[in-house]
């Protein structure tokens, strides 16, 4: 069973697409403008203010999910060893729990009730069982910082995307079974802390979304309100963590334009085959990479500030961004594709078992038109931009004082690209 990633280019729009871009652009030109006339004072500088007793973390049920659903991905492995064929045309849980629960449900979540992974991570689960990892080696998240975990998140991508196999049970299994023993070695050798922040890409992936939540836990563990935005400013000042977070935007990008003709054309031309499609994945990070740098290059010679200091200072800056891109390019995959759970929670291997009663589910296509979904994409696009210039605005008036207005000219220019870029890849 392999899942389609997202909805395919359109050509019913209910405007022309330049309506589109030009009154994204307007919204963010006008949020701007009234940035610099009515907010002159940094107000999100100073961190999270929690609010009532909160209430506690069933760490203990989420860590048992967590723990079962790598069970049941790594066991796929183990099926045909029993004698057991499983039915290809048969949904398998495996895909599912990985690519919609773990790598979209879960960090969509977190960025609405907090960062619930932190009790539903399996590798922490097996760490605390297996009493791995007391000890911290922070020097090593100080030193290397995230960029572990960028470059799984790149190999995480490219096996969904270029791989072939990201749909195959048994090769999800021994993805999983593998990225298991690396992070248990890790944790087993750098600490809890220090391997799952700076080598578990959902880790670092839900730390940052969680961010964004007015969900947060306080100084008693619990969860309670701590406001919107307010921990994205005071996120650690992890190395590489910019570059995380433009390759969570320049992936998504890619898997929505490699659908389209001008990147088939691209790829085409470059001999195709998975080593062209790899050259231009990673070139599509490169690019909105390179983007962000010259921005932050721009913004930094304002205020004699290196590159790549801005680069880090301004990261969170990205992170309403990123989620947009991924909100709006997976909704349709989630509201449809993520109804295969339900039939594959009562036949996990596909060997025709049937134990709730729900293994002849059939998708339910609940929306009729696709208008409303498109609605709902611009919108999450264009909030997650508005967010960036907020964020951006409130940093640089921290960083940049009276300079603060003339600075984020060009971080200006490269929310709009990025918002008019993410129209483009979404209308195909």
């Amino acid at each position: 069973m392999v899942l389609a990633h997202a909805i395919g280019g359109r050509t019913d729009l209910p405007l022309p697409l330049e309506y589109f871009v030009v009154g994204a652009a307007l919204v963010l030109l006008l949020s701007f403008a009234a940035l610099s006339l009515l907010w002159t004072k940094p107000r999100l500088q100073d961190g999270p203010r929690y609010a009532g007793r909160g209430v506690r973390v069933p760490v203990r049920t989420l860590s048992a999910i967590g723990v079962l659903g790598l069970v049941l991905v790594v066991g796929q492995l183990f099926v045909p060893l029993f004698g057991l064929e499983p039915d290809p045309t048969r949904p398998t849980i495996a895909p599912v729990l990985f690519w919609v629960g773990l790598w979209l449900v879960v960090p969509f979540g977190s960025a609405l009730v907090g960062n619930w992974y932190a009790g539903l991570n399996p590798w922490r689960a097996l760490a605390v069982i297996y009493d791995l990892g007391r000890g911290e080696r922070a020097h090593l998240l100080e030193r290397y910082g995230v960029w572990p975990a960028t470059i799984l998140l790149l190999g995480v991508v490219w096996f969904e995307l270029i791989s072939g196999d990201s749909g195959s049970p048994l090769m999800l299994g021994l993805v999983a079974l593998g990225y298991t023993l690396l992070l248990l070695g890790a944790i087993s050798y750098a600490g809890r802390e220090t391997a799952l922040v700076g080598i578990d890409v959902f880790t670092t992936q839900n730390r940052l979304f969680s961010a964004i939540s007015p969900i947060g836990r306080g100084s008693t563990g619990r969860l309670t309100w701590r406001g919107w935005l307010r921990a994205l400013p005071v996120l650690p000042d992890w190395p590489g963590s910019w570059a995380f977070v433009v390759s969570l935007i320049g992936t998504v990008t890619y898997d929505g334009a490699s659908g389209s003709g001008w990147m088939g054309n691209l790829i085409r031309a470059l001999g195709g085959g998975q080593a062209a499609e790899t050259i231009m994945l990673i070139a599509t990070v490169v690019v909105i990479g390179a983007a962000y740098l010259g921005a932050a290059a721009v913004a930094g010679r304002s205020s004699e500030t290196a590159t790549k200091r801005v680069a880090q200072r301004f990261a969170h800056t990205l992170v309403p961004i990123a989620l947009a891109y991924a909100f709006a390019h997976y909704l349709t995959l989630i509201l449809f594709e993520g109804q295969q759970i339900i039939r594959a929670l009562s036949d996990p291997f596909g060997i025709g078992w049937d134990l709730f009663g729900t293994a002849g589910f059939r998708t339910v296509f609940f929306v009729t038109t696709s208008d409303p979904i498109w609605y709902t994409q611009v919108g999450s696009i264009v909030a997650g931009h508005v967010l960036g210039v907020v964020l951006a605005h409130d940093r640089a008036l921290a960083d940049f004082g009276r300079g603060a207005i003339r600075s984020q000219y060009t971080m200006l220019l490269l929310m709009i690209a990025l918002t008019s870029l993410g129209l483009f890849v979404l209308a195909g």
